[in-house]
């Protein structure tokens, strides 16, 4: 036996019983009015079914159809007159719906109203279809194959019952059509209903009240009541005409603030209700006038209820958009602004990763990019349901939590946190990550200042090894976290503003090649002079490394430049960061500014800082190369010092090394010092590079150090640092 669903889905299941107990049903609520030169339609709502069916069932209701209009034919017609008024019927039908099915494809059942398919449709179903069956049931008139009495058309098709019989399809088609589909669709599929439901709450303004709504509802119900009874008398039907201008702006109304699928529906509806009571008008002109106006009227509300639609639609998309950062896809500090406002109580916890910063420098924005999105990715494991990871402007995340949150879980989300690494172009990268939190509960009066707190509380973090809660009174740290934005600020300004001084200290060579030393200096705002040792851990925390190595380069080579006369081949050592070396375009600036100023690269010792660290990576290696082909020495700075400097000094090729300062000041006293000197001065002979040994203090530890074959001595035994510019005046 069939299932119920191939009953629901064949041609003789349900598409075939409904159209043969529907259509007597539609004849019945179409509008027929006797006029002095014969009988008119004002809805014919047998063509709405007709196409109600095709699009719920596409082909399937073909049959079904056939029979019904047959039936409906035989009770007016004779046989003969009848198979042949339902087969026109039928090529018109088939004719525009294997049009609209050829163009719409799969989309040929969607709901009216929807978009992309809208205008076809109108075209092909509310225009077409009516045309060609008017001109097909006309023409039978005319070449009197059906009389001309049993018909609503006459002979001549140049009257006005044609034009309003031909209204009457129109308006049927375009108007009425919703309402049937949706009425077959539900019937069809039970689920269709909730579903249309929810979709008319969608449509629905957001500003739109349900006292707005039951106001609407009131004045249309009352102006309906209205209409019927002036157009049921003859009398008042002017009035009625006149009172019918209010439909307007009130289905207006509708389909503005309610959208698409509640005003048409309504519409549908009070079209129906009014036809229902019409009377016959005392001018047919009258009746085509009105008829003209309604068909119009539905044009209108089909088009400003589906552009209203999609204009909210637009407009919550760009709402949505808008709390989306389109680079990172992740929310936004205003997405967190307004969920931090809905939410009773949450745990907001902030997620700062300063190195990010200064690997972009190195890598590029897309370093940034990934790295965050990968991040948020990591830790989506751990998220309950309504939390939710958020962009934050620069280097930092955040996370909303829900209040429930014990420190258990931020424990969790640290031991995450330290597992996390992006292995980006081959290398390892994992940056450190400071985290901090905090309890939060609306109203939140100042956002940006509370994520402020937690960065700097993030910062302690980043030395504590552990999350850190900011409702702890850790003002010691805060304060140091200050001190640092404060330093931050004093840098920025020195190198806007020229407040650092350049010192030279001559480094003796044993065999009479000496050169200097540049060494920076800091003027603060109170005029006072800070060692190196006091900024440049901010200068590389915060990412200022580029910046500062290209203010000391771009000075150091002026300075040749304009003392070459007074000092010639004079050779300078520079300190240069290990994170400039990983710049893509290092060399070709350095390159640069050794053309601009006109200084030979041999003039030049770059001297490397932080090599034990940063120096493993293999792009490192390859700026270095390069660096030398171009005629600049390369110096390891603070050789000893770091647990991986002999692993370094195997692999990477430079011209000299320096010997650590903590090594050379106690080696007269630690024959342990004393060894560690003399193996890195064997080590070095066998790389062929030069030996320099900084700190020397004392004339007894310069002789020991010349005993070794040490090739260069530097400190306060040698020179002490003198300003940059007393150096071309001696």
């Amino acid at each position: 036996m069939p299932s119920f669903s191939q009953f629901r889905r064949s041609w003789w299941g349900v598409p075939l019983w409904l159209a043969l107990l529907l259509m007597p049903l539609s004849g019945a609520l179409s509008v027929k009015l006797q006029l002095p030169d014969g009988p008119v339609y004002l809805l014919f709502l047998p063509v709405t079914l007709t196409v109600a069916l095709l699009m719920v069932f596409d082909w399937a209701a073909l049959p079904g159809i056939t029979l019904a209009l047959l039936w409906r034919y035989l009770t007016i017609f004779s046989p003969s007159q009848a198979l042949l008024s339902c087969a026109l019927f039928i090529v018109g039908i088939s004719t525009c719906w294997l049009g609209y099915r050829i163009w719409a494809g799969r989309q040929w059942g969607t709901t009216p109203g929807t978009q992309g398919t809208d205008r076809m449709r109108l075209f092909w179903i509310g225009f077409l279809l009516p045309t060609l069956l008017v001109f097909l049931l006309q023409t039978l008139v005319t070449l009197k194959a059906i009389p001309a009495e049993l018909s609503i058309f006459n002979r001549n098709p140049l009257t006005l019952r044609t034009l309003i019989n031909y209204q009457a399809i129109l308006l049927s088609c375009v108007a009425i059509l919703p309402l049937y589909y949706m009425a077959i669709r539900c019937f069809r599929h039970a689920r269709y209903f909730s579903r249309q439901v929810n979709l008319l709450r969608q449509q629905i303004a957001e500003s739109v009240t349900h006292t707005e709504i039951r106001v609407w509802l009131l004045w249309l119900t009352l102006l309906v009541a209205l209409l019927m009874i002036l157009h049921s008398e003859v009398k008042n039907q002017v009035a009625g005409d006149f009172a019918l201008l209010l439909l307007l702006p009130t289905m207006l109304w509708a389909a503005a603030r309610f959208g698409y699928l509640l005003s048409t529906l309504a519409w549908s509806l009070v079209l129906i209700l009014l036809y229902q009571f019409r009377t016959q008008p005392e001018l047919s002109l009258h009746l085509a006038l009105n008829t003209t106006n309604l068909l119009v009227w539905s044009l209108i509300l089909y088009f400003i209820g589906i552009n209203g639609v999609r204009q909210r639609r637009l407009i919550k998309k760009s709402r949505e958009a808008a709390l989306v950062d389109p680079v990172v896809d992740l929310p936004n500090l205003r997405a967190l602004k307004a969920i931090l406002e809905q939410q009773a109580s949450s745990t907001l916890c902030f997620l700062r990763i300063p190195d990010l910063d200064r690997l972009s420098r190195t890598w590029g924005l897309d370093l940034r990019v990934e790295y965050k999105r990968r991040l948020a990715a990591h830790l989506q494991p751990l998220l309950q349901p309504k939390e939710n990871i958020y962009h934050l402007p620069g280097f930092a995340l955040a996370m909303r939590l829900n209040k429930a949150t014990h420190e258990e879980r931020i424990d969790q989300i640290s031991i995450r946190i330290g597992r996390y690494s992006l292995r980006w172009q081959g290398l390892p990268l994992q940056p450190a990550i400071g985290i901090s939190y905090c309890h939060v509960v609306p109203p939140i009066n100042d956002l940006p200042r509370l994520l402020g707190q937690l960065s700097e509380m993030a910062e302690v973090s980043l030395h504590s090894h552990q999350p850190e809660h900011l409702q702890q009174e850790n003002i010691n740290a805060l304060r140091q976290t200050k001190e640092k934005l404060t330093q931050l600020e004093e840098v920025q300004q020195a190198l806007d503003n020229e407040r650092f001084v350049m010192m030279a200290q001559r480094i003796e060579g044993l065999r009479g090649d000496d050169y200097h030393e540049l060494l920076l200096r800091l003027v603060n705002s109170q005029g006072k002079q800070l060692a190196p040792e006091r900024f440049l851990p901010v200068v590389q925390e915060f990412g200022l490394t580029w910046e500062m190595d290209r203010w000391v380069l771009n000075h150091a080579l002026s300075f040749i430049d304009s003392s070459r006369t007074r000092l010639p081949a004079m050779r300078f050592a520079v300190n240069i960061h290990a994170a400039s070396l990983f710049r893509p375009h290092f060399v070709s600036e350095l390159e640069l500014l050794l053309k601009q100023h006109q200084v030979e690269p041999w003039q030049l010792i770059l001297e490397i800082s932080e090599a034990a660290e940063n120096m493993n990576f293999s792009a490192g290696y390859r700026t270095v190369h390069r660096l030398r082909r171009l005629g600049c020495r390369i110096a390891i700075d603070h050789f000893g010092t770091g647990y991986a400097s002999y692993l370094q000094l195997k692999t990477l090729q430079a011209d000299m090394l320096k010997i650590d300062g903590s090594f050379i000041q106690n080696m007269l006293h630690s024959p342990l010092d004393y060894q560690i000197i003399e193996s890195i001065c064997r080590v070095a002979r066998l790389k062929r590079m030069q030996i320099v040994a900084e700190c020397v203090e004392s004339e007894a530890v310069a002789a020991a150090l010349r005993g070794l074959g040490i090739d260069y001595l530097q400190g306060f035994a040698i020179s002490e640092p003198q300003p940059l510019s007393l150096l071309a005046e001696s």
